[in-house]
């Protein structure tokens, strides 16, 4: 077991908070930004304006397929979930490269 010994210090611990005369150092320029001007409708993208459009088809799919994932659970339930590791692989080789 390790025993932890206070120090004593002969600094103060008001040390940081004393102002010196000695610190002549100068105070940055403080610079004003104008605001930034918004983009016409022009300037949007053609993958925005289609993601814009497509925008109320996309709320309406569902972000997981429920049926499968029943049937995933059954599965490993059941003790009969199986997966092939080179379907898999190949399946990531064709998304990712």
């Amino acid at each position: 077991m390790m025993d932890i010994n206070k120090i004593s210090s002969p600094v103060t611990a008001d040390m940081g908070t004393t102002k010196s005369k000695a610190n002549n150092t100068p105070k940055p320029e403080v610079v004003e930004l104008s605001p930034r001007a918004m983009p016409t409708q022009n300037a949007v993208s053609d993958d925005w304006q289609l993601i814009e459009k497509t925008q109320p088809q996309l709320a309406q799919v569902d972000d997981f397929d429920a049926d499968k994932v029943a049937q995933l659970r059954q599965a490993l339930q059941q003790g009969t979930f199986s997966l092939d590791v080179e379907q898999l692989a190949e399946a990531m080789k064709q998304t990712h490269g």
